[in-house]
């Protein structure tokens, strides 16, 4: 998908159906936003951007560390999720400052800063080089680059089943590239580390972090997880383009399935991501 297909994308109807999930998403990754902000470690008086902010949870959460003498700055391309993330700031009375840019050719006139965070913001780039040499070109000497990014397919669960149980009432699917941008470009750490290096950054490190990804809960978990993986997932886009018989089945066995997952009044399923750090 192009950089203008991404913009298209992200502005349709998918933004609006991730700001109705916004809630559901960010319980769904509260262990891997934990995870990222104590790897990032945002201090006092800091400048932050954050890269694909979304509905703005992980600026939000910037803002509130670096305090007023600091800096947090969220930039996306969809319109639909900055218009969330700016609701949610109005709401908390919080500084953090929402820009619709595209990370390879963002530009600010603050003096540089000092830590780059993203939260599966990053995997989406037309040219990740061209992108991440823009964010190394932002960056404070010495300042820290973390992001989450998740490792390949068969460590999640949650992104697979769903395809797996689905594979005879969906169209066929082309064979993928793996590096191409999406949700799993950067699941190579050899891939992304190459990246990263040719864009200037030092001293990567990736942080492997297996965790459960809570789909649903309520007072029907396996009818909301049912209604997460329909919605946002790999199988979300391949079963609404295959009309209403396919969905039928879909919802008949992920409620199957799922059913198996569910203990203490949720729904979750395996999931791993990659922490990766660098320095500029």
């Amino acid at each position: 998908m192009s950089n203008a297909e991404q913009v298209e994308y992200w502005n349709g109807k998918v933004g609006e159906t991730w700001v109705r999930m916004q809630e559901r998403m960010d319980l769904a990754l509260t262990p891997v936003t934990a995870a990222l902000l104590s790897l990032a470690a945002p201090q006092p008086g800091e400048h932050a951007l954050d890269v694909g902010c979304g509905s703005g949870e992980t600026t939000l959460a910037l803002s509130g560390a670096v305090g007023d003498d600091g800096l947090a700055i969220g930039i996306d391309i969809s319109e639909p999720l900055l218009a969330r993330a700016r609701e949610r700031a109005e709401e908390l009375l919080s500084e953090a400052d929402f820009r619709t840019a595209d990370a390879a050719t963002f530009d600010d006139e603050a003096d540089g800063f000092d830590l780059v965070v993203s939260r599966f913001g990053v995997m989406f780039f037309a040219d990740p080089v061209a992108a991440f040499a823009n964010l190394f070109r932002l960056a404070c000497p010495g300042a820290r680059l973390c992001f989450a990014c998740w490792q390949p397919p068969s460590e999640n669960l949650w992104a697979t089943l769903p395809l797996q149980l689905l594979a005879d009432v969906l169209p066929p699917q082309p064979p993928a590239d793996p590096h191409a941008p999406g949700p799993f470009a950067f699941a190579d750490p050899e891939h992304t580390g190459a990246i990263l290096a040719a864009a200037g950054w030092q001293d990567i490190a990736f942080h492997a972090m297996p965790f459960a990804m809570v789909m649903g809960t309520g007072d029907d978990p396996v009818a909301a997880a049912v209604q997460f993986a329909l919605r946002i997932g790999p199988a979300a886009r391949a079963v609404r383009e295959a009309g209403p018989a396919a969905e039928a089945v879909a919802k008949e066995r992920l409620a199957a399935a799922y059913a198996g997952h569910l203990a203490a009044g949720e729904v979750a399923l395996p999931a791993a991501i990659w922490l990766v750090s660098a320095r500029a």
